[in-house]
């Protein structure tokens, strides 16, 4: 049923470009170059401007009502499948309770940058190592 709505919606689309190409314009435009000076003796005078016109009407009320409906369908199928396919989220695992002694000053909490690799004191802040 989806594949059928949506080849009507492809072919209403096709079909109302073709219907606003065709409506006369200041220079008369696309209905001109195809046959547009018949199109009009043949409704009359002032017959095919209401007759394109009401059929782009009809056109774009049909498309509008198939793109809603399948606007719909795409949100309720993945509404369904994103409930199917959450999975339980979980708390990660502590990595360790016990601090390691490398603690920023003030924080009471372990940092994240490595302890120094040399066996030189460390160097005070505010003072640059001697050369």
């Amino acid at each position: 049923m989806l594949v059928f709505f949506t080849a009507i919606h492809v072919l209403l689309c096709v079909f109302m470009i073709f219907v606003i190409l065709l409506q006369p314009g200041k220079d008369a435009g696309m209905g001109a170059a195809l046959g547009g000076g018949a199109a009009t003796s043949a409704f009359g005078g002032r017959g095919a401007v209401t007759f394109l016109s009401k059929l782009t009407a009809v056109c774009a009320g049909l498309f509008f009502l198939t793109s809603l409906g399948l606007s719909f369908v795409g949100v309720r199928s993945s509404v369904t499948s994103g409930f199917k396919a959450a999975a339980p989220i979980s708390a990660p695992a502590p990595t360790s309770s016990a601090p390691t002694g490398n603690a920023a000053p003030g924080t009471g909490a372990p940092s994240s940058a490595p302890a120094p690799a040399t066996d030189a004191p460390p160097v005070p802040a505010g003072s640059a190592p001697a050369k």
